[in-house]
C-alpha cells in the first residue's frame, strides 16, 4: 500500500498535529506501508530551525517545502501568510510527482484548513482513495469566535468544505460531538465519518513532581497550575488570571507555557494587576515536555463553548499519559467535561468563578490530586494509546484499499 500524506506540520515542528502525524506515519511505515509525506519547513514557533528539504527512511519519504519564510503563530496574519506559502509550494510539489508514482490513498490533515482540496483534486490523478483527517473545522470556529463575519468569504469556504467532504472517501474526526456536528450541520453521512482520538508520544510517562523543570525555572515547591500550548481566541484563559488575583498571597503559581493570540492580553492583565503568582515561558524543547507536565500539580485544558463540535484539545492526551489531573475550562456535557467526570481524572469549571473554589480545595487535598492523577494514566492506557489509534487507522486504510 502506498500513501501520499499532506500536512503543513511534521517533525521537528512541535505542534500537536505534526507530532501526531509523525507518530502515525512512522508506525504505518513499520508495518510495511510506503508513505510519501509533503509538509512544510518547521514554522510552528518563531525559533524553529530549518530541517532537510528531503529525507528518506525505511518506507518513508519526507519532502519539506517552504512556508513563505513565515515562522510562528502569534498573529492571524502570519498564520495566513504561512498557510498560503505552504499551499502554493505544496501544489507545485505534488504536481511535479511523476504520474507513474501510483498512490493508493491520499491522506490530508486540516492544517492548513484548505489542504483537503489537494486530496479532493489529486485522487483522480492516481485513481486513489481520499482520507481526510479533520482536527479543526473552519470557518465555523472563526465565526463562533467573532474573528470572521458571515458573508461571501464564509459561504465560499462552506462550499469548498462541502466539496472536500463529498470527495472524501472517509473522514476521521477526534470526538463524537465533531461527528454529530458534521452530520447535523454539514449533512455528512454518518457512515463516512469515523472517530479516532489522538494520542500522546510514548516518551510521556508519569514521573517525579520535583524534577529538572522545576529546578531550572525556580518553581520551588509551589502548588503549580500549568497551561501549556496555543493561547488562542477559543481558550478562555483569562479565567485563570481572575483566579490568580483571588489567590494572591497563597503558595500557588499559575504557569503559562507557549504563545498565541491571547498571550499579549494575559501578560497585560498580569502586569495591570501586579500579579506575582503568574509566570510565562516560551514553548519548551520536546525533551523537556515530560518534566514540564509532571512538575504540575494540575494541568489546564481550555475550550470555550463556541468550539464544541468543532475541535477537541490535543493537549488532553499527553496530560493523561503523564498522569496529571485535569482542570477543564469546559461546557457542561461537552466531550472534555464528560471525559473528566466519567473517568474521575480531574475537575470541570464552567465559569470563571468556579476555578478558585476548586483550587482552594485541591491545595489542601493531596490525596485527591494523587487519585485523579492515577485515574488519568489509567484512562490513557485504557482508551487513548498510540497502538489503539494506529490500529484503527490501519483498518480504515485497509478497508479503503480492499487489502
Amino acid at each position: 500500500m502506498k500513501i501520499l500524506v499532506i500536512n503543513q506540520y511534521y517533525d521537528p515542528d512541535i505542534g500537536a498535529s505534526g507530532q501526531i502525524l509523525t507518530s502515525l506515519c512512522e508506525s504505518l511505515a513499520s508495518q510495511g506501508i510506503e508513505l510519501t509525506v509533503v509538509c512544510g519547513q518547521p514554522s510552528y514557533t518563531e525559533d524553529a530551525v530549518k530541517a532537510p528539504s528531503y529525507e528518506e527512511r525505511s518506507n518513508l519519504r519526507i519532502y519539506r517545502v517552504g512556508t513563505a519564510g513565515v515562522k510562528g503563530r502569534v498573529t492571524m496574519r502570519t498564520r495566513v501568510q504561512g498557510y498560503l506559502g505552504f499551499g502554493v509550494t505544496t501544489l507545485f510539489k505534488v504536481i511535479s510527482f511523476n504520474r507513474t508514482e501510483q498512490y493508493d490513498v491520499i491522506m490530508t490533515f486540516s492544517n492548513p484548513p484548505f489542504v483537503g482540496l489537494y486530496g479532493a483534486w489529486f485522487k483522480k490523478k492516481w485513481q486513489a482513495k481520499f482520507l481526510y483527517v479533520l482536527h479543526d473545522l473552519h470557518p465555523d470556529i472563526m465565526i463562533r469566535s467573532g474573528r470572521l463575519r458571515e458573508g461571501f468569504l464564509t459561504r465560499l469556504w462552506d462550499k469548498i468544505n462541502k466539496y472536500i467532504f463529498n470527495r472524501a472517501d472517509q473522514i476521521v474526526v477526534l470526538s463524537e460531538n465533531m461527528k454529530k456536528y458534521l452530520s447535523l450541520q454539514k449533512r455528512v453521512h454518518n457512515d463516512k465519518v469515523i472517530v479516532i482520538p489522538n494520542w500522546s508520544v510514548e516518551t510521556i510517562i508519569p514521573d517525579s513532581r520535583d524534577n529538572t523543570f522545576r529546578k531550572q525555572h525556580g518553581l520551588g515547591t509551589s502548588f503549580l497550575i500549568l497551561y501549556a500550548g496555543n493561547m488562542g481566541i477559543m481558550h478562555n484563559l483569562e479565567w485563570l488570571i481572575d483566579s490568580a488575583r483571588e489567590l494572591q498571597g497563597q503558595d500557588i503559581l499559575f504557569l503559562f507555557v507557549g504563545s498565541g493570540d491571547k498571550l499579549p492580553l494575559l501578560k497585560s492583565e498580569t502586569e495591570k494587576h501586579k500579579l506575582n503568582n503568574v509566570r510565562f515561558l516560551p514553548y519548551q524543547p520536546k525533551e523537556m515536555v515530560n518534566d514540564m507536565l509532571c512538575a504540575a500539580d494540575v494541568c489546564v485544558i481550555a475550550l470555550e463553548s463556541q468550539a464544541v463540535g468543532l475541535a477537541f484539545p490535543s493537549k488532553t492526551y499527553p496530560i493523561l499519559a503523564g498522569g496529571r489531573p485535569i482542570l477543564a475550562l469546559a461546557s457542561e456535557g461537552d466531550d472534555l467535561d464528560l471525559l473528566v467526570k466519567n473517568q474521575s481524572c480531574g475537575w470541570s469549571a464552567y465559569r470563571a468563578t468556579d476555578i478558585t473554589p476548586i483550587l482552594s480545595m485541591l491545595i489542601k487535598s493531596p490525596n485527591l490530586i494523587s487519585e485523579a492523577g492515577k485515574n488519568a494514566r489509567t484512562t490513557y492506557e485504557d482508551m487513548f494509546t498510540k497502538q489503539s489509534a494506529v490500529n484503527k487507522f490501519y483498518r480504515v486504510l485497509a478497508a479503503l484499499t480492499n487489502s
